[in-house]
């Protein structure tokens, strides 16, 4: 991947808020849903509409409407900044073209940084992948969280994880309950919880496993799984929840990313399987880009300048490394580029923080 060969003024960065909810208030990540609405109630234009309460949403999409339930899952999560897109059938049955013309309106949308949907098809989650890739490499960084059918068995699961091989996309294999104790369909329900634990978790090094999701959602899970199977989706890519005394808590996020597949033949890589390790990626090179864009908003290409960026560079990346955010930042270089003397490259590295997911014990009683 290459930075874009733009000639307008800014800071721009190499990277593997939202004008409909850059005013909402609220201490979480922006979230965007891509999902059907009831066509007999809504009567507006295929836009991104931003929604802060479920009730605007229940009276724009209709009460019954999947993207209504979304919306009302991760409301009651807390999370209060939403730009949601309708899929609107252009025959009689939706198709994942529909879907792609909505995520094309959401692609206009700046600030989204996680992205959940309705759509258990696998042609639509390749187009979400997609969309999420080619978001991040525009200055617009996104993840997304996906729902699997219900019966998949657990290879199966690992199958449609390794079709999408990205550090963007998390498919979650847990399928909940309702509330009267009948199991859903498929996981997007579940996926959207587990979303909106993302969204609220603003430490973008912290896990948000062991985190319980709202009691009020759902009833259990529908499929209890044995410890051999949440080893094999984990390292297969999946992500899964457990439930314990009729409580759900997220067990493990990880993403769907298992192998590099830009070498031939691909090589198992766990690089971006944790799910924080894309989530830090993307707040450092945010974060970074804000900060030089905000000290050096209009100065001269000199070296004096260039020592200046260096520095601040470093003094961002320290300020990161303090909050255990990312260990052992580096600047390797930074340069002006020959042929174009107006243009800057700083060059770093850092170690992402990871999260702690087991603590073995070896005691030995001594009698």
């Amino acid at each position: 991947m290459t930075i874009q060969n733009t000639q307008r003024i800014g800071v721009f960065s190499e990277s593997i808020v939202s004008k409909e909810v850059s005013g909402f208030p609220g201490t979480c990540l922006p979230m965007g849903i891509v999902a059907q609405v009831d066509e007999s109630v809504f009567t507006g234009e295929a836009k991104a509409y931003g929604i802060q309460l479920k009730e605007e949403a229940e009276e724009l999409f209709g009460k019954d409407s999947e993207m209504v339930k979304l919306i009302r899952i991760v409301t009651l999560s807390g999370v209060n900044r939403i730009v949601a897109v309708p899929v609107l059938k252009t025959e009689e049955q939706v198709s994942p073209q529909d879907y792609i013309a909505a995520l094309a309106l959401l692609a206009n949308e700046e600030a989204v940084k996680i992205m959940i949907t309705d759509s258990v098809d696998p042609a639509v989650h390749q187009e979400i992948k997609h969309h999420c890739e080619t978001a991040s490499a525009n200055r617009k960084e996104r993840r997304c969280h996906l729902g699997l059918n219900k019966e998949l068995a657990v290879s199966a699961m690992i199958d449609q994880a390794s079709q999408l091989n990205s550090g963007r996309v998390t498919l979650w294999g847990s399928v909940p309950l309702k509330l009267e104790g009948t199991a859903h369909e498929s996981s997007v329900y579940l996926a959207a919880a587990a979303a909106a634990q993302d969204a609220l978790e603003l430490d973008p090094a912290m896990p948000i496993h062991n985190v319980q999701l709202p009691a009020s959602l759902f009833g259990g899970l529908y499929n209890r799984l044995e410890e051999s199977e949440y080893e094999a989706l984990y390292s297969g890519g999946v992500a899964a929840c457990r439930a314990i005394n009729g409580k759900i808590f997220i067990d493990r996020w990880v993403t769907t990313y298992t192998q590099n597949d830009r070498v031939n033949p691909p090589v198992a890589d766990d690089s971006y399987q944790e799910g924080t390790v894309a989530k830090v990626k993307d707040h450092i090179d945010e974060g970074l880009r804000n900060r030089l864009a905000t000290l050096h908003p209009r100065v001269k290409a000199s070296q004096s300048v260039m020592n200046e960026i260096k520095a601040d560079t470093m003094a961002w990346l320290k300020e990161q490394e303090a909050l255990a955010i990312i260990e052992e930042p580096t600047i390797t270089k930074i340069e002006q580029q020959a042929d174009l003397r107006s243009r800057f490259h700083v060059y770093y590295s850092y170690k992402v923080v990871l999260p702690l997911n087991t603590i073995f014990l070896h005691g030995k009683a001594l009698v």
